[in-house]
């Protein structure tokens, strides 16, 4: 034995784990874990540059590793964190993942002696529900609504449309719970990621729901989009406020619902005029706008951002499959009868999980946010730990926390059908 391996050995820190494949360069992960002298090895940080994209393209890539760019200090710490902690509540929370074929109608139970929220308009309250805070032109539309009519509800029902989700709140029809992390699936659809929030639904038993679109948890959102989870996982943006997305819902169903048509133009015309008087835009969102800023369309098709060097190419990479392929993949499995069926298309998946992995462990957290979307967007419950174990490492460390805490309590409580209140049925 070497007198470098006698050392390693007698050596009281922990061992990393990942041994000689730890690039950790964080001076408090070396404190506490020990690492073998191959380590050492001249070119050894070289090496490990050239394969940085490998097996995702055959060209070799001279780019920097993560350590030499973005945030130096924080980007360490963070996959640091992530290869550390395994997250406990992670792994629980997967196994703790419902049945994808049952439609689950309560999550609590509302009764006489149920204590409400006032009608709040605090943002901060908004906040430790939701985890997210509600942009002006929610409460100004809202305002609007109350001046028209005495019962908003029964005004936006003339037009088939419900106020769900943060709505419940102004209305005060919110339950206080003991466990608030149960709020974070109050009215969340099926297919509804944590960076969109529903907050208007078709009424009745359709699925069509509209909801604001975030990239990031701490920032305004950045439009309006829909989606009707019994189609699909597509996320179409509309508008970039709530009156825009009222006034495109209100055009197109006063087309295709003769009889609530009338009704439908009169408050289409009081929502532009109350845009106009409050200085927003009733246009269509412009996509081509969006397309500038995100690094790939995503699944759902909304797009995703991420903090990513042009230069580097550092955070983010394509996966090592394209969408076409994958959807395939998802379609055959859905449509496997046989247990050997399903496990070769599950073993043929498994390198996108394997490669997301790693590009998330070299600073690509893009790839772990498109590969965790992709697999939660099948629906299938095969995917379902994969999906949370993904998404998780991947919002703690591009710090959107509270998204980490929506998907797991989403997939801790995932159901389908229309009506994803808490206690189900809408009272």
């Amino acid at each position: 034995m070497s007198e470098e391996w006698k050392k390693y050995v007698k050596d009281p820190r922990k061992i990393c784990k990942y041994g000689e494949k730890c690039y950790q360069k964080n001076p408090d992960h070396h404190k506490t874990y020990k690492h073998p002298p191959q380590l050492k090895a001249k070119g050894n940080k070289d090496k490990r540059t050239q394969n940085r994209f490998k097996p995702y393209n055959k060209k070799t890539n001279t780019h920097n590793t993560c350590n030499e760019t973005i945030d130096n200090e924080n980007t360490d710490s963070a996959v640091n964190s992530s290869h550390e902690e395994e997250i406990d509540d992670v792994s629980e929370t997967a196994t703790a993942v419902c049945r994808l074929d049952d439609v689950t109608e309560n999550i609590i139970q509302i009764d006489a002696s149920t204590v409400y929220f006032s009608k709040e308009t605090d943002n901060a309250v908004y906040k430790e529900c939701f985890k997210v805070e509600m942009p002006t032109d929610f409460f100004k539309f809202y305002e609007c609504l109350n001046e028209e009519s005495s019962s908003v509800e029964h005004l936006m029902a003339s037009v088939n449309l419900e106020m769900i989700g943060p709505f419940d709140l102004l209305l005060g029809k919110l339950p206080k719970l003991d466990k608030k992390e149960l709020y974070l699936v109050h009215w969340r659809f099926f297919y509804d990621v944590p960076e969109f929030q529903a907050v208007l639904k078709k009424k009745g038993n359709s699925e069509l729901h509209i909801g604001y679109y975030r990239d990031e948890p701490n920032e305004k959102p950045v439009f309006l989009a829909k989606n009707d989870s019994f189609k699909d996982y597509t996320i179409s943006p509309i508008a970039e406020n709530i009156f825009g997305a009222v006034y495109w819902f209100l055009q197109n169903e006063k087309k295709s619902s003769p009889f609530i048509s009338v009704a439908c133009q009169k408050l289409s015309e009081k929502v532009k005029k109350w845009a106009e008087s409050n200085n927003y835009s009733i246009e269509e969102y412009d996509k081509k706008k969006r397309l500038k800023g995100i690094v790939c369309k995503t699944f759902h098709g909304a797009g995703i951002v991420v903090p990513y060097n042009k230069k580097t190419q550092l955070g983010y990479r394509k996966l090592v499959e394209t969408d076409a392929n994958i959807k395939k993949m998802f379609k055959k499995l859905q449509d496997a009868s046989m247990e050997s069926e399903k496990t070769k298309i599950l073993s043929e998946l498994q390198p996108l999980i394997t490669y997301s992995s790693i590009a998330v462990d070299e600073c690509d957290f893009g790839t772990g946010l498109e590969a965790g979307i992709a697999l939660f967007c099948s629906g299938h419950k095969e995917f379902q730990k994969s999906a949370l174990s993904l998404l998780s490492t991947t919002y703690s460390l591009l710090k959107r926390d509270e998204f980490g805490e929506i998907i797991q309590m989403h997939i801790k409580h995932r159901r389908k059908g229309p009506h994803m209140a808490l206690w189900g049925q809408k009272m």
